[in-house]
Formats: structure tokens, C-alpha cells, sequence
């Protein structure tokens, strides 16, 4: 038996759904669904009062809405195509989607939408298509996949169901949920678990874990509640959908496979911040609250907390800073730079984490994986490098990983 109980990160797989939206047509159209559920709610029928309520709505996005300077566009499955969008006597004139399932607002009297169960019942028929996609007919097996989402629940969920299909009777499904947007923390640490206890014959020998990330966040899109909170999160996250796979270190080293070496976990909760920041299911869609005072939480408590984290791994934070990369999920446009000024970091040592907010939004717990993909395939980040992972969610919990470039 191998003394060897490493694992490796690598073979990072993004799948588009459909084609992201401009951040600006995506404020527009947003901002015109406000004002008609306004208008419906408080019985304005008359198309000049709509108008005046439509640039009211629209004053108050400019006040909140994530600008097109923070975020470029967004992959936004449940939100109009451009191609079904027209512009006739001041208003929006929608098409129908190409698939019923796409449709959140049938009822163009009801701006509550589709309830819980129905929109659930899309997100799986969405992530069966995402799942095509992330393993075509010549795939391998995984001995073990975990799938991460704070957006869809179904039992059996879409990932049982193509492991059903594929008849890959070997391979387990654990479902690792409603963690939001630091869910590949959690996951990598059960995958590197998975495999660990396989080389203690536990279970029989594993060389390969698969995680997959399906989170949806527009299928929860709530158009009636006009208030600053809403606006903001409706204008900050997207959807994403990533697959990768945790290699144990021997199998990495066999296939000489190019990855990230996991060196060190740690993860706690903030105190007094159980109220900044939730996800709770509704009736119609999950709700959040996101207080001012998230970004001042964890600018306060990020320095020790990654002190903490190298030591773990057997690096002082003083000493090596300099030699770092970081990989930090950028909540919202400050988030990256409250850190990067807490730890007194360079532009280059965060860039690819401003890049892929700036190129996709917030996409919950698949942002992560998104940074780490970059950061493998960067030519300038030699082998031997170390990457200090900072994730934030609910709890308030703050997590982290160190890992190394192999």
C-alpha cells in the first residue's frame, strides 16, 4: 500500500448552456420586468404611467444594479434570447422561448412566475443538457462523483440519472448542496476524503473522483420584491456549470497529468454574522439576504484566517506572500479588492479572479473552479507554485484551500 494519500485538481471542463447576455441588455430587460409586476401589482394599466414607472424602476437600478464596468455579461439560461427581443412603442416585445421549461413567466398577469416545484423540475431538464455535454459516449467512468448546487434539488437528481444511463454501476453519486458560493471547498475536501480512505481498504482502490457544479441561480429570479438587496443579486449572479476531477497522486503521476496538488484545508464560521448572509427556499424561488457588512466581515477576519491556512501547509504568509497566487471567489466588484487590500497583495496576484467576475458574473460555487482553470493554464505561473483559495457563504463561513501547480 502507498504511504501517497495526495490528491490533484485537474481536467477542468466549463460547459455553456446558453449564450451569456450583455450585462447592459440584461439590465434593461431586468428593470423592465420590475416595472411591469410593479404596474400589475398596483393595478397601473395606463402605458404613460407605465413609462413613468419603467424610468423610475430604471433610476433606482443605476443606484444598485451591477454595472456593465463590474461585469461584462453573464450566462443567464432562464432570461430571453436576444434573438426573441424587439423594441415596438416603448416597451419590450418577448418571444416565446424555444422550450415550455424555459418559460419562468407563463402567465404574463402573474409576476410571481412558476412556483418551486416547477422550477425545479426545469433546472433538471437544463443540467441534463449541461451533463451531455461535460461526458460524451467515450467517457470513463469515475469510481466516485459529487455533484454541488445551491440552485436545484431533485430526487433522484440529473446526475444519478446519467449515471443510471451510462450504466457506470461502480461509480457512487454523493450530492454536496446548499452551500452556495463556497461549495467546491467542501466537495474537494469529501473527494480527497473519498480517495484517502480507499488506500486504508475501506472501500476498494480509487484513482478518480468527479465533481460537478450545476448551479442555476435565474431560475430563481424574483421580479416583485423592488428592493436594493434584490436588484443587487439579481444583477450580480449567474449560472455555471463546470466539471473536473480530483486524481489521487499516484494516478496523477502515472498519467502525467498537469494539475493542482492539495496541500491544506480549513474552514470556520464568522461569529455574529449568522444574519449577513442566507439562502432560504420559497414558495416560488430561494431568497437571499446580503448585508452591507459581509465585505467589512471578511476584511476583518481574512488576514488571520489565511495565516492560519499556510501554516497548515508549513508556509509563513510574511515570508512567502510575494510567491503566492490567489484564487478568491469574488462575491461581488469589492469583495476581491477588500481582500487584496487586507493582505496587502499585487494586481497580478488576484488578476484571474477580477477576470472572471468581470467576464461571467457571480456563479456561485462554480466561480472557483472557473479561477483555478485559469490559473493550471497559464503559461507565466510555473510548476511548483502555491495557490491559497479563499471561499465565502453562508454562516457566515469562511474557507480555504492551499494547493500547490504540478
Amino acid at each position: 500500500m502507498s504511504s501517497d494519500h495526495s490528491a490533484v485538481l485537474a481536467d477542468f471542463t466549463p460547459v455553456q448552456v446558453s449564450k451569456p447576455v450583455p450585462q447592459r441588455i440584461s439590465l434593461e430587460l431586468s428593470a423592465f420586468g420590475f416595472a411591469k409586476a410593479y404596474c400589475l401589482n398596483n393595478g397601473i394599466e395606463n402605458k404613460e404611467n407605465f413609462r413613468k414607472v419603467y424610468a423610475e424602476v430604471k433610476d433606482k437600478f443605476g443606484k444598485y444594479a451591477l454595472s456593465p464596468s463590474h461585469i461584462k455579461r453573464r450566462q443567464l439560461v432562464f432570461f430571453p434570447r436576444l434573438s426573441d427581443i424587439r423594441f415596438a412603442d416603448g416597451e419590450f416585445v418577448l418571444a416565446e422561448p424555444k422550450h415550455e421549461y424555459l418559460q419562468l413567466f407563463k402567465d404574463k398577469n402573474d409576476p410571481k412566475g412558476a412556483d418551486l416545484k416547477t422550477r425545479h423540475e426545469s433546472y433538471g431538464k437544463v443540467v441534463d443538457t449541461a451533463v451531455a455535454d461535460m461526458y460524451d459516449d467515450r467517457a470513463k467512468p469515475p469510481d466516485d462523483v459529487i455533484h454541488v448546487t445551491c440552485s436545484g434539488y431533485l430526487a433522484p437528481s440529473p446526475i444519478e440519472r446519467m449515471v443510471a444511463r451510462k450504466e457506470w454501476f461502480e461509480t457512487t453519486v454523493t450530492h454536496s448542496y446548499h452551500m452556495g458560493c463556497y461549495g467546491a471547498f467542501p466537495a474537494i475536501k469529501m473527494a480527497h476524503g473519498f480517495l484517502s480512505s480507499s488506500r486504508f481498504d475501506v472501500t476498494p482502490p480509487k484513482e478518480r473522483v468527479d465533481i460537478i457544479h450545476t448551479e442555476l441561480l435565474s431560475a430563481h429570479h424574483n421580479i416583485e420584491e423592488f428592493s436594493a438587496e434584490n436588484i443587487i443579486t439579481m444583477t450580480l449572479f449567474a449560472d455555471g456549470f463546470i466539471r473536473y476531477s480530483v486524481y489521487s497522486g499516484e494516478a496523477a503521476r502515472e498519467k502525467g497529468i498537469p494539475g493542482l496538488k492539495v496541500l491544506a484545508f480549513n474552514e470556520h464560521l464568522l461569529p455574529d454574522s449568522a444574519d449577513d448572509m442566507t439562502w432560504v427556499p420559497g414558495s416560488h424561488q430561494f431568497h437571499m439576504t446580503l448585508s452591507v457588512m459581509v465585505p467589512i466581515l471578511i476584511k476583518r477576519h481574512v488576514r488571520p484566517f489565511t495565516e492560519a491556512l499556510l501554516r497548515r501547509a508549513g508556509i509563513d504568509f510574511v515570508e512567502e506572500k510575494d510567491r503566492l497566487s490567489f484564487a478568491i471567489h469574488p462575491g461581488g466588484p469589492k469583495i476581491v479588492e477588500h481582500i487584496q487590500d487586507g493582505l496587502g497583495l499585487r494586481e497580478d496576484q488576484v488578476a484571474f479572479s477580477k477576470q472572471v467576475f468581470l467576464e461571467n458574473g457571480n456563479m456561485s460555487s462554480a466561480t472557483v473552479p472557473h479561477i483555478l482553470k485559469a490559473i493550471l493554464e497559464e503559461r507565466s505561473i510555473p510548476r511548483g507554485r502555491r495557490i491559497v483559495c479563499l471561499g465565502f457563504g453562508p454562516g457566515l463561513t469562511i474557507t480555504g484551500l492551499v494547493l500547490e501547480k504540478v
